[in-house]
């Protein structure tokens, strides 16, 4: 099953939202943003709600609820704000989907890999947008720091725990390493002279790296070779984007 009509018509509902947020003109940055996340989280908590009989399901749509609207008013082209709003939806949609799948099937490999899709994805916008507020509103590094565990270890525990039921302290503990990782990782790269989308990626490949490993654990799948495979790829996507992405020059 790919299509759910209801998951479809909330899906829609994010996207006016998010239509609604681009066409609004704030005078400060702030009173839109707090306006505009706290419709979509709302939206994503009757949502999750609906559609999963459960709030805790809801961490990865309300990362898009707080992330995307951030993201937006970053685009200034009108049409590239809707492509943005329809990719922000549709990543909302599989989302949900997926949770939707896996409250009636939890072994369900096809379900599980929507869902970490969609993790991705929520997670580069959150990343990219917090590092975004931190160049442009004199964040201190401290709350960017932990922001970035913050949304790292409720994306690790939401989609671990599709892996591993029952064990939710052993859940716990493997969210928390990733999340310290990403968040040590995060202080890292402040000093970078790059900007808020190299950034993320940075970030989000991090996140990738660790989270992997921790599911592999949990699979007991993970080897030194595919260790080593993975820090090699790590290490030559850092060099291909120092070679390739723009230098933020810091007065």
């Amino acid at each position: 099953m790919i299509f759910h009509f209801t998951i479809f018509f909330w899906s829609v509902a994010f996207f006016l939202g998010m239509q609604f947020v681009a066409a609004r003109e704030y005078d400060l940055f702030w009173v839109g943003y707090v306006f505009s996340a706290a419709l979509l989280a709302v939206l994503s908590l009757v949502s999750a709600k609906k559609i999963t009989k459960r709030l805790r399901n809801s961490f990865i749509p309300l990362l898009l609820s707080f992330s995307a609207p951030a993201v937006l008013s970053l685009v200034d082209d009108a049409g590239e704000k809707t492509v943005f709003s329809v990719l922000a939806s549709g990543m909302y949609y599989v989302a949900f989907l997926a949770l939707y799948r896996l409250r009636f099937a939890p072994k369900d490999r096809t379900a599980r890999s929507m869902l970490s899709v969609a993790m991705l994805s929520a997670l580069f916008f959150f990343y990219a947008a917090a590092f975004g507020f931190y160049l442009n509103f004199s964040v201190p590094l401290s709350t960017l720091v932990f922001a970035f565990a913050i949304g790292s270890f409720g994306a690790a525990y939401q989609t671990l725990s599709s892996t591993l039921h029952g064990d939710k302290r052993r859940v716990a503990l493997y969210s928390s390493i990733v999340a310290f990782g990403v968040g040590e990782i995060s202080w890292t790269i402040s000093f970078w002279p790059f900007g808020y989308l190299a950034t993320g990626v940075v970030s989000l490949m991090s996140f990738f790296i660790l989270w992997d490993m921790a599911n592999s654990l949990f699979l007991g799948t993970i080897s030194r070779k595919r260790t080593l495979m993975y820090l090699s790829v790590f290490i030559a996507l850092i060099g291909l984007l120092l070679a390739t992405s723009p230098w933020r020059i810091q007065v």
